[in-house]
């Protein structure tokens, strides 16, 4: 897909410029994480140009690129590990995009799960968050985590989770949207989906208020040892 490229390029400049350093590290992520999950930043954003309708529809639905410009870039990935949809987050405010290309929009968009899935393998478990900067806090203690970028999984996401794992982890926000969200997928799908609480309104947070060592012992103690293993 052709934004494998762009992300590639994105992720390799973010460490070119401070401003997205200092703000990834204000939420606790190193630049290894950095690193790890794509993350990246542009100046000017480019995307070399395709006769396809995702095309067009990205470039008409960001201005062209304009609206990727000066933001945390997240790829959204597919279980092949090809970036399939963006996550633009501003640095100056809570305010974040999602664009999605028709493959994502079909079976569900992801973040973090091609990185999760060797540890979900193994385990036969996986952890769910919303938000992808929760997701990646939450990795500091279980890598087996993704985010699912909602309140919600549908049905083309939870086929592709159980084709991997025996048990899906709700880890979504304490807010309302979350709580409905948790009590929806259990009742969908049944004894396949379990959830957590980190008794903050979302992991992310946690981490920040805590820092990384006092977070990890927390979220250690917080999740019940059958989940851990």
């Amino acid at each position: 897909m052709y934004l494998d490229e762009f992300v590639t390029h994105a992720n390799k400049v973010i460490f070119d410029y401070e401003e997205p350093l200092k703000y990834m590290a204000s939420r606790g992520f190193s630049k290894e994480e950095i690193q790890k999950f794509g993350f990246g930043f542009l100046k000017v954003a480019k995307i070399k140009k395709e006769n396809s309708e995702d095309y067009k529809k990205l470039h008409n639905g960001t201005y062209g690129f304009k609206t990727l410009e000066n933001r945390i870039i997240m790829p959204v990935k597919n279980v092949l590990g090809r970036v399939n949809g963006l996550v633009i987050r501003s640095i100056k405010e809570k305010k974040y995009n999602l664009y999605l290309l028709k493959e994502a929009r079909d079976i569900g968009g992801w973040f973090g799960l091609y990185e999760a899935l060797p540890y979900a393998v193994k385990s036969k478990k996986i952890f769910i968050h919303e938000g992808a900067f929760n997701s990646v806090a939450f990795s500091k203690v279980f890598k087996n985590t993704a985010s699912s970028l909602t309140s919600f999984i549908n049905d083309a996401q939870y086929e592709t989770l159980r084709m991997f794992v025996d048990m899906i982890i709700l880890v979504y926000d304490e807010d309302k949207a979350g709580k409905i969200g948790v009590a929806g997928l259990k009742k969908r799908y049944g004894k396949y989906i379990d959830s957590v609480s980190v008794g903050y309104n979302d992991t992310n947070s946690c981490l920040q208020k805590m820092g990384e060592l006092p977070f990890v012992n927390f979220i250690k103690n917080r999740i019940p040892i059958l989940l851990q293993n």
